[in-house]
């Protein structure tokens, strides 16, 4: 490539693709093609083409996503489906392949799923080998949702973490995980391949290591031994292991009857192995979504772009395949990111076009009914909403990203709006685009109660598991909290009552030591203040004030009965007299 020649703006420039549109662009830097030249650019090696990257794919299955293997080559690359658009998948009347995933007709309905679920590779596929597939191991509800219905094991393996299950029919048969100590913290190589590499530590960390590394392969051994019977009956078994440990499922493919290719690598990332992700990882493997005539077309269009685009740059994907030397990164031009050329606007084929402008004049116009009713939602008309509700009579018409009026109404915070669809029969069970009811989108309490309100009036009418429903909400159980509530405001409230009390009684408490103290240190001072004659004075006084307080006595003698105002009373235990005499007279008679 000359100085001189700009590099045009939609072309990758470490796979040198150049891409059809937007979406196109977005879809290949997700390829595991893409990231994998990334790798070899990081490394300084030249990027490889598709045929070459394919090619590898057979030999090489070490994992994009944390690996223990460290290869000088730039690492390897997973043996799963690549996410581009294949030249060598057979050209099928009713499906086409997207990436990893598969869209096909089934029973007058589009679908999508991941294509390693129903096929271990896209060469195998026909029109009789799909049929028989899906009417063996799919099931329609009664939406219309195509249900995977069969027995699948996924297992997880990477370094010192081990993860399995079988599940069939989203329920859980058997599970299992394991974890041992093989590992150096903050390393990120297990023990094995540290050793191979020469001068193996002896340390008693080191052997620990070494232990248990054969040890947690025994044991998925085992495991996989004990559970071959029930492997055998699986339709398909997914795992996600490094190269270097694929070894621990040879005995089990020596007991299990592999003729339709059922043992078959996770394509996509996973993370640590855990039950948790292995049940993250069956979900995604089995979720079969809705798709629509458009998806299908647009799919079909973007892969015959895409191959009359490869058979243009054949000449300049031959050119790079050949280099063998590290590339030089002062050799690219950099003159081109001085200019940047006028985005390419995407080709949209007839059907495409046609099809905007029906759902733009469906959503777009001011007469649609649903138009209308979508308006009244926003702007909080209660009153419009429920006069253009007497005017429908399909309350589940599907509008943007499959959403019904009881979706787009249960993201509101008003659950009138709520109340007056259910009550006109809109079913809560249906799922948008992404996989969820009206009552997984209400954010608010209120909301979500008007469906248990519906749910507690109308018990059997649906399905309100399907619905995410959690619970009924009757009156009496609104009465019993609202009871509940009051009670526990009341006990709030007394509380409250109970420490303002308490502060009032510690703060008055507090005040009076403090004047008591400003009163002693007051005194205190005033002592100080004084002469010696002056205390003295000061203290005669007090004696004198206090036996004239013992003298004005009121009450009457012990013995004779005789008062004792303005006496000195002679005092014996508890008792007073007025002399001498009545205290012995008083002695004698006790």
């Amino acid at each position: 490539m000359s100085v001189s020649e700009k590099l045009p703006e939609n072309l990758c420039r470490t796979c040198r693709y150049q891409f059809q549109d937007r979406s196109d662009q977005v879809l290949h830097y997700k390829l595991d093609w893409h990231l994998y030249n990334v790798k070899q650019k990081l490394r300084n090696f030249a990027p490889i083409t598709e045929e070459e990257f394919d090619a590898r794919c057979e030999d090489d299955l070490s994992s994009l996503s944390g690996s223990d293997s460290e290869d000088d080559d730039g690492g390897g690359v997973e043996d799963l489906v690549t996410s581009q658009y294949l030249d060598d998948s057979p050209e099928l009347s009713n499906a086409v392949f997207v990436g990893p995933h598969i869209i096909f007709k089934h029973q007058n309905f589009f679908y999508k799923c991941l294509s390693r679920l129903l096929f271990s590779s896209q060469s195998e596929i026909s029109d009789e080998i799909l049929t028989e597939t899906l009417s063996k191991t799919t099931n329609l509800d009664s939406q219309n949702n195509l249900v995977y219905e069969g027995r699948i094991a996924v297992f997880l393996y990477s370094a010192q973490h081990f993860a399995g299950a079988v599940y069939e029919n989203e329920k859980l048969l058997l599970h299992k995980t394991y974890h041992r100590y093989t590992v150096r913290a903050k390393q990120g190589t297990v023990q094995g391949i540290r050793d191979g590499k020469g001068n193996a530590p002896k340390s008693y960390g080191a052997s620990l290591r070494r232990y248990n590394q054969i040890a947690l392969f025994n044991d998925i051994e085992k495991l996989l031994i004990d559970w071959s019977d029930t492997l055998n009956g699986c339709n398909v078994i997914f795992h996600r292991t490094a190269v270097h440990n694929r070894h621990v499922f040879n005995k089990v493919k020596e007991k299990i009857d592999d003729k339709k290719n059922k043992i078959r690598t996770i394509p996509f990332t996973t993370y640590r192995p855990t039950l948790k992700e292995a049940e993250r990882v069956y979900k995604l493997l089995t979720k079969v979504n809705k798709a629509f005539q458009k998806d299908f077309d647009d799919a079909l269009a973007a892969k015959k772009g895409s191959e009359q685009s490869e058979n243009g740059g054949s000449r300049s994907n031959e050119h790079s395949s050949h280099q063998t030397k590290p590339v030089n990164p002062n050799s690219i031009p950099n003159s081109h990111l001085k200019h940047r050329p006028e985005k390419v606007k995407p080709v949209q084929t007839s059907e495409v076009v046609e099809q905007k402008e029906v759902e733009q004049q469906f959503f777009e116009n001011p007469e649609n009914v649903y138009f209308k009713i979508l308006a009244a939602i926003k702007s909080q008309n209660h009153e419009l909403f429920s006069s253009l509700l007497s005017e429908l009579v399909k309350f589940d018409e599907r509008l943007e990203n499959e959403n019904t009026l009881l979706h787009c109404c249960a993201i509101t915070k008003d659950p009138k709006f709520v109340k007056d669809l259910l009550h006109k029969g809109a079913n809560p069970e249906l799922r948008n685009v992404n996989n969820k009811t009206p009552y997984e989108l209400a954010s608010d309490k209120e909301v979500r109660d008007e469906f248990r309100r519906y749910m507690g009036l109308f018990p059997d009418k649906w399905d309100y598991k399907t619905a995410k429903v959690p619970s009924p909400l009757t009156p009496e159980m609104e009465e019993e909290q609202a009871r509940k509530k009051a009670e526990k405001k009341k006990a709030q409230r007394a509380a409250k009552n109970q420490r303002d009390k308490q502060k009032k009684a510690a703060k008055k408490e507090a005040e009076k030591k403090e004047e008591e103290k400003l009163i002693a240190e007051a005194q205190n001072l005033r002592m100080r203040q004084l002469t010696p004659r002056e205390r003295c004075l000061l203290a005669a006084e007090g004696r004198l004030a206090a036996e004239r307080g013992r003298g004005c006595v009121s009450g009457k003698c012990s013995n004779c009965e005789t008062g004792l105002d303005g006496l000195v009373p002679f005092e014996r235990l508890e008792f007073k007299y007025c002399s001498v005499t009545c205290v012995r007279e008083h002695k004698d008679k006790l």
